[in-house]
């Protein structure tokens, strides 16, 4: 098959982080060749599909890389100051390029943007449309407001258009749901993928030696970019609570972003410098999969976030989740056993981790679950499978 995936954002994680969904700058990744769409490209191209990937050229990348077979095409991003490319970036020539291109199957990302519009567009007559939808919940304030009455309207006319939409979890899969289409036009569950082979269970002792960590001590880590959406100042504050039981207890913050110095100094006022290490190197795949090997538990305390990936890392490592945010992980990772709700009040967070530490045989137990479930449902192969046997008429 000739397949085009239609992915205008690649860069979403910073642009989020920079609480500027206006700018136009610095949007650019350093390649698109460690992308999570390209790995699933590169998977397609391995079955002897061709895939073609559009990205809008505000996200044109600084430098190349192997792209395993996949073709991108960049592009122009037009009317930037009212459809700004960090939110919903417009590309009025997709519309020309998919037609042109004369594809099987288009596949686009959510319903509720410009590039699905246009995908919808070239579609009909033309190649099978599907949507990978992450999202799972109404947007806040007036764009939320705008969400609604577009799955009430055009929304219903574009899911009528597609062979089917695709959920990347279950919660995606009810949103869809609630908000109109019809349960015959909705796939099985698709998730984003994780390649197990990096990401897999290493000996803890090796990996905490290669980050310096006592192999006795109880680690928590917590991945993701230093914003307070992210929450890991609730993290921070819990760990006073953690220490006065668990003195040695490590709480290990990776990433980098605007919260950063704010943390730093919060650590500091909390004299917890002894059990808050925050980490801004940047690592590559083999050594972030030892991070994850270092760790009891992955803890995500996100306030407000989609479905972040370093759960789906965490899990494949073989690492279990304990997250205060619901939705997607809780519906696809905690339900599965992999994982473990915890209190968002820091207080009460810190006793939900401690009774979690204080109980190994428990944590083996969501350890083992979690991989299972990487390999299951969240692997690039699996995906790749599942995609295909949708694209195909199966999976019905």
């Amino acid at each position: 098959m000739r397949i085009g995936l239609v992915n205008l954002i690649t860069k979403t994680a910073d642009v989020q982080a920079d609480a500027s969904v206006m700018r136009t700058h610095g949007l650019r990744p350093a390649t698109d060749a460690d992308l999570n769409i390209v790995e699933t490209g590169r998977r397609l191209v391995k079955r002897g599909h061709e895939v073609t990937i559009f990205v809008a050229d505000a996200y044109r990348p600084e430098g190349s890389g192997d792209l395993g077979g996949v073709k991108i095409e960049y592009l122009p991003t037009r009317l930037p100051q009212v459809f700004p490319p960090s939110l919903a970036p417009l590309t009025p020539a997709l519309l020309k390029e998919v037609r042109r291109m004369k594809l099987d199957v288009v596949q686009s990302g959510e319903v509720f943007q410009p590039g699905t519009l246009l995908t919808w567009q070239a579609s009909r007559g033309g190649p099978d449309m599907f949507i990978w939808q992450e999202l799972d919940i109404y947007m806040q304030g007036p764009l939320g407001w705008a969400q609604k009455q577009f799955y009430r309207t055009m929304g219903r006319a574009v899911a009528r258009g597609c062979r089917k939409l695709i959920p990347r979890s279950r919660s995606a899969a009810q949103h869809l749901q609630q908000a109109g289409v019809p349960a015959a036009q909705i796939a099985p569950v698709v998730h984003s993928g994780v390649d197990t082979s990096i990401y897999r269970p290493l000996h803890k002792g090796d990996s905490r030696e290669r980050f310096g960590i006592d192999e006795d001590r109880n680690v928590l880590l917590s991945i993701g970019r230093m914003h307070q959406n992210k929450g890991m100042d609730l993290l921070v504050r819990a760990m006073t609570r953690v220490r006065a039981s668990d003195p040695e207890c490590l709480l290990v913050l990776k990433g980098t972003g605007p919260q950063e110095r704010e943390l730093r100094s919060l650590v500091r006022d909390l004299d917890l410098g002894e059990n808050v290490i925050i980490m801004t190197d940047r690592l590559d795949q083999g050594d972030m999969a030892k991070l994850y090997n270092c760790a009891d538990l992955l803890t995500v305390s996100s306030r407000t976030d989609l479905f972040p990936f370093t759960a789906i890392e965490a899990i494949a490592c073989g690492v279990p989740v304990a997250t205060s945010f619901a939705r997607g992980l809780k519906s696809d990772i905690v339900d599965q056993g992999a994982g473990a709700m915890i209190s968002s009040e820091p207080q009460r967070m810190a006793t939900d981790i401690l009774c979690l530490l204080e109980d190994p045989v428990r944590l083996d137990i969501m350890g083992s679950k979690a991989r299972e479930l990487a390999l299951k449902d969240f692997s690039y192969d699996v995906g790749a499978d599942r995609l295909v046997s949708i694209y195909s008429g199966g999976m019905e």
